[in-house]
This record gives structure tokens, C-alpha cells and sequence, in this order.
């Protein structure tokens, strides 16, 4: 008898000691197991929050590298849910490229699409044709994209205002939702973005500096160049006729004088001397002749 309690004694000690040891693991199980969500979801966060950065900086950099040509176009449209924007540029051979190598797309255009789970993705658009109009070319419209890149995805919203460089003392009319001003840049974009529901509203700004239009220039010393000659060849023909007039003078002080000296004191013969002509002189009174 007591041999068979000692052994039952025995195997329910086995048996609690599995069920701790049972407990013990699937706690540690759980304990790992969360603390490899943490870290996956950390990890997302991470890249989520470096990809908006990089966003932030590429746009950053790329607006303050527009030529002084580019023409900005800003135009939205209201889906409902969301308000689409689509901003373009064009004219800018060296923004919007990657390594700073220049690209051989026309236009580049920033848009954002509705998705099926209702929010929105930002891609960037490279035409090789011209979508707006500009002093060189005419806007092709049904021109097509030859690439697109996915540059976010799944925005909550993704807002665009442009500012006018004309209305910097007026906040409540310098932002406008578009923008079609051929000609001249805004003097800044603004952006409003909210990466998630969750997430707080980003309010970023962008600079664009203004910079002079290169073929303005080129026009203004094209218009310069005629005027330049003009005033050139004024001044020459005026010098030589100042020169000819000092010689004309010069000449006529010549000839007054030469007509002068000619002219001068006339030599008057002495008048003749008595006795002196061929006429004999009068008899003497009281001589001999007498």
C-alpha cells in the first residue's frame, strides 16, 4: 500500500510539473510572440515614417531646383470623399530626376488616385510630350504617360495650395486650390497631408524662389541690341559731322586769313618829287635868261 501511494504521489507531481512547464512555455510563447509584433510593427513604422521623410525632402529639394522657365499648372477636382489634385510641371529638365541626372520626359505631373479601400495613392507621371501650353509648344491632350512611379500609398488625404507671390500680406486670398498662371511660378506650395486616420495633419511648406526666365532675358537683350546700334551709329555720325564742321571752320579761318593778308595795308607809290620827272623845272626868276 504504501509503495502504490508513493507512486501515485509521484506521478501527480509529474503531472504539475508539465502543466507549469506547459504554462511556463506558451506565456514565453506569448511573450515573444508580442514582443515580435512590437518590433515588426515598429519596424513599419520606421519605414512608413522614412518614406514620408524622403517624400518631404525629395519634393523639398526638386521645388527649389525649378529653372526660372518651368510652368506650373495646379488643378483639383472634388471625388466625393477626397479632393484630387494633380500638379504639373514642365520645362524642367533637371527636376523630378533621380541622381541628378537630367530626364527626357516634357512634363512631370504629381496626381492622386482613389483606391478600392477609400484612400488615396501618390504617384509621379513622366510625359514625353508637352501638357501645357507655354511659348514653345501646344498642349497635347490625350498624350499618355510613358512612366509612373508609386511614390505613397494608402493616404488618408494629400491636399495641394499655391500661393501667390503678389498677395504675401493677404493669408486669406494669397492661397489659392489652383493655379494656371502662364508665365510666372507661385512663390510657395503648401501642402496638407494625413498619412493615415489616425495620424495628426501635416502642414509642410515648400519655397519656390524666384529666378530669371531665360528667354525673357534673351527677348530683352535681343529688344537692347538694336537700340544699342542705333545709339552707336548716332554717336559716330554725329562725331564725324562734328569733325567735318571743325575742318569746315578750320578751312574758312584759312581762307579769311589768306584774303585778309592780300587784302591788308595797300602800297601806295610816293608821290613824284619836284625836279625829279621827265617834265624840265620852271625857269629861275631874275637870271640870266631874263
Amino acid at each position: 500500500m504504501k509503495r502504490r501511494r508513493r507512486r501515485g504521489i509521484l506521478l501527480l507531481e509529474a503531472v504539475l510539473a508539465l502543466a507549469i512547464a506547459g504554462i511556463l512555455l506558451v506565456s514565453i510563447m506569448w511573450i515573444v510572440d508580442g514582443a515580435l509584433q512590437m518590433s515588426n510593427e515598429m519596424a513599419d513604422d520606421g519605414r512608413e515614417h522614412m518614406t514620408q521623410e524622403a517624400l518631404i525632402n525629395f519634393l523639398d529639394r526638386n521645388f527649389s531646383q525649378l529653372p526660372g522657365n518651368a510652368e506650373v499648372e495646379l488643378e483639383r477636382q472634388d471625388a466625393g470623399s477626397h479632393f484630387l489634385s494633380d500638379l504639373t510641371f514642365q520645362n524642367v529638365p533637371t527636376s523630378f530626376s533621380w541622381s541628378g541626372q537630367a530626364i527626357s520626359a516634357e512634363a512631370v505631373q504629381l496626381s492622386t488616385i482613389p483606391t478600392r479601400s477609400g484612400d488615396l495613392d501618390v504617384v509621379l507621371r513622366y510625359y514625353e510630350e508637352a501638357i501645357l501650353d507655354d511659348s514653345d509648344s501646344t498642349a497635347d491632350v490625350n498624350a499618355e504617360p510613358v512612366a509612373e512611379i508609386t511614390l505613397l500609398k494608402d493616404v488618408f488625404f494629400f491636399e495641394w495650395w499655391a500661393r501667390d507671390g503678389r498677395a504675401l500680406g493677404d493669408d486669406a486670398q494669397g492661397y489659392t486650390e489652383t493655379w494656371d498662371v502662364r508665365g510666372r511660378l507661385p512663390i510657395q506650395m503648401e501642402l496638407r497631408v494625413k498619412f493615415d486616420e489616425n495620424s495628426d495633419e501635416i502642414v509642410h511648406h515648400f519655397w519656390l524662389p524666384p529666378k530669371l526666365n531665360p528667354e525673357s532675358v534673351v527677348r530683352s537683350q535681343r529688344r537692347a541690341a538694336p537700340q544699342g546700334r542705333a545709339g552707336s551709329s548716332g554717336r559716330s555720325s554725329t562725331g564725324r559731322d562734328a569733325g567735318r564742321g571743325r575742318e569746315s571752320d578750320a578751312r574758312r579761318e584759312s581762307r579769311g586769313n589768306s584774303r585778309g593778308s592780300d587784302r591788308g595795308t595797300p602800297t601806295r607809290s610816293a608821290p613824284p618829287s619836284r625836279g625829279s620827272g621827265s617834265r624840265p623845272a620852271p625857269p629861275n626868276p631874275g637870271g640870266a635868261g631874263r
